[in-house]
């Protein structure tokens, strides 16, 4: 619907400083470098735009202290990959940034494996920077992201994914970044137990056309505590296998998870849900609509007790609104309240396939399409009020 409001910019955090808030204030007396591809001179000292250096080769090649601030000038390209040399701390990271007037500076992998690389190094920030051009892997976080931001930054047409958490991350944002256009997923996370996620305010689009039959979800991962919030994630898995290329999908295997999905808006994802979640999942004040596969799709939990808690969202022209199947040993227990259910295509609003434990209550449910002026009738369903139950069903199309 492009009449939709983008997600609103706030987002809950506690109290304390968000990560990196004072990466510039506090670093006015560490080093700043500057790059240029038309004018710079590896041989200069790289300390102001007149002394820029040249190449993605010196910058890699060179160790920079807490605080440092790698620029790239706007406007310019660079072919290669960019190579993190060097560790900054939470409140003093080694700063990937962008000066000058103009579009973001780009790195262009030009058909290496990796456009930008982590490289084993924490505490690094990328800013405001255009990655394309990976044969793989747009941007590679690993192989522990710590204390790593990535604020503003395009991610797009690579090979495989836009950007892949290698292996088990502590305190990772994604911010206001477009991750659009790559082959693969648009994020991964690999491995489990991932601490202190934050991915808000982005883009994910228009990932997953190679045409391999992978499952290639617009995020695709296990979080162990984060949000995914306030961000557009739509078409998705376009070429990925048939109902396993989902909006956002947080597998199973993640015990005690308190990932938190809210304020998003996931629409037109073709080959999969909107949300499938595995592991327990808190999900709220969502907007999910025209969604090859069911808004949320839960279960599938295998011999981890999970929970799910689903509230306040609001659901459209998906084929079923939230689908509860294929419960594995662990106990499921299940939240369902105050959401709003549109036309909901060839299934019911609500399907619970297996025996858990659950609350469903006070949600709304209507035949009627969504229209600009609001909805059509309604019927609001109370505490032991109407939910299609079906004992051991099986949609072929939702894995």
């Amino acid at each position: 619907m492009d009449h939709l409001p983008l997600p609103p910019p706030a987002i809950e955090r506690p109290a304390q400083q968000p990560l990196f808030a004072s990466a510039r204030g506090s670093a006015d007396d560490a080093p700043v470098f500057y790059v240029d591809a038309t004018d710079g001179d590896d041989r200069r000292s790289g300390r102001g735009p007149k002394e820029a250096w040249r190449s993605l080769d010196k910058v890699n090649a060179t160790s920079f202290a807490p605080g440092t601030r790698v620029l790239f000038e706007r406007g310019e390209s660079w072919r290669g990959s960019l190579l993190v040399s060097s560790s900054g701390t939470a409140e003093r990271p080694v700063t990937y940034g962008a000066y000058g007037k103009g579009d973001a500076p780009v790195i262009d992998a030009r058909g290496a494996p990796v456009a930008v690389g982590l490289n084993g190094r924490t505490g690094v920030a990328f800013d405001g920077l255009t990655i394309t051009g990976a044969a793989d892997t747009g941007l590679l976080l690993g192989p522990r992201a710590r204390n790593v931001s990535v604020t503003n930054v395009t991610v797009t047409g690579n090979g495989g994914s836009g950007i892949v958490v290698a292996g088990t991350s502590d305190g990772l944002r994604i911010d206001g970044s477009a991750i659009t256009g790559n082959g693969a997923y648009g994020i991964v996370h690999y491995a489990a137990d991932n601490t202190g996620q934050v991915i808000t305010r982005n883009t994910i689009a228009d990932n997953g056309w190679r045409k391999d039959g992978g499952v290639y979800s617009g995020w695709n991962g296990r979080i162990l505590t984060g949000e995914i919030a306030h961000n557009r994630i739509r078409n998705n898995g376009i070429n990925g296998g048939e109902g396993r290329s989902h909006g956002l999908y947080h597998d199973q295997g993640q015990a005690g998870s308190a990932l938190k999905i809210h304020d998003n808006v996931i629409h037109d994802n073709p080959r999969g849900a909107g949300i499938l979640a595995k592991s327990s999942t808190e999900i709220y004040r969502n907007v999910i609509y025209r969604n090859a596969d069911a808004g949320i799709s839960l279960g599938q939990n295998r011999g981890i007790d999970v929970t799910y808690r689903v509230y306040d969202n609001e659901f459209y022209d998906n084929n079923g609104g939230v689908l509860q199947h294929q419960k594995g040993n662990g106990a499921i227990t299940l939240e369902l309240r105050d959401n709003l259910f549109h036309r909901n295509g060839k299934r019911a609003a609500i399907i619970i396939a297996d025996t858990i434990g659950k609350t469903v209550t006070g949600n709304r449910i209507s035949d009627e399409p969504k229209t600009e002026s609001g909805t059509g009738p309604t019927a609001i369903q109370q505490t032991g009020g109407t939910v299609r139950e079906t004992s051991g069903m099986r949609p072929e199309t939702v894995r």
